[in-house]
């Protein structure tokens, strides 16, 4: 999400901030963090921080997004601002795997198929992290493409329709 104009979000994202740790900078460390390619002391120590500091930093920005929720309900911001910091990092570290509309659909159906999508990515060698990045492209590409929704939906309802998953 966009600042406020009158600066509210980065505010939010700053005020107690533990070990200088800002909700944003906290989003970029998990993104990273989450690509499982480097260890967490090796990502933690490029910005000078301890593990102890980044266990402390994490404790607060959860517990900040679990009130907000409890006291906003579905108006709670801080997780949505946290979310879409999350999203932007993880895709300014790699582009998303080259994958067609068709190939989309076949991937849908196969992680519903299997009830998760750890074998279904492994057999195409692809992480979670390289899954939300091309989710959110999909989604983009999808929401915006008509002819590329056309070709997802109907690969979707054959192979549903078929019982089948293909790898």
């Amino acid at each position: 999400m966009a600042d406020n104009p009158d600066g509210g979000d980065r505010a939010t994202a700053q005020e107690g901030a533990p070990h200088g740790i800002t909700l944003f900078d906290h989003a970029e460390i998990a993104a990273q963090l989450a690509e499982g390619d480097r260890p967490l002391a090796v990502l933690l120590e490029a910005r000078g921080l301890t593990e102890s500091q980044w266990n402390e930093a994490s404790i607060f920005w959860m517990t900040r997004m679990g009130d907000d929720v409890r006291k906003h309900a579905q108006d709670a911001r801080i997780p949505h601002v946290y979310s879409d910091a999350f999203s932007k990092a993880q895709d300014a570290l790699k582009p998303p795997p080259s994958m067609d509309a068709a190939s989309y659909a076949k991937l849908v159906v196969d992680i519903q198929a299997a009830g998760g999508p750890a074998q279904p990515l492994a057999v195409r060698g692809l992480s979670l992290a390289d899954y939300l990045r091309l989710s959110r492209h999909m989604a983009r590409v999808l929401s915006t493409d008509a002819a590329q929704a056309k070709v997802f939906f109907e690969m979707y309802q054959r192979l549903q329709s078929a019982g089948q998953t293909i790898p």
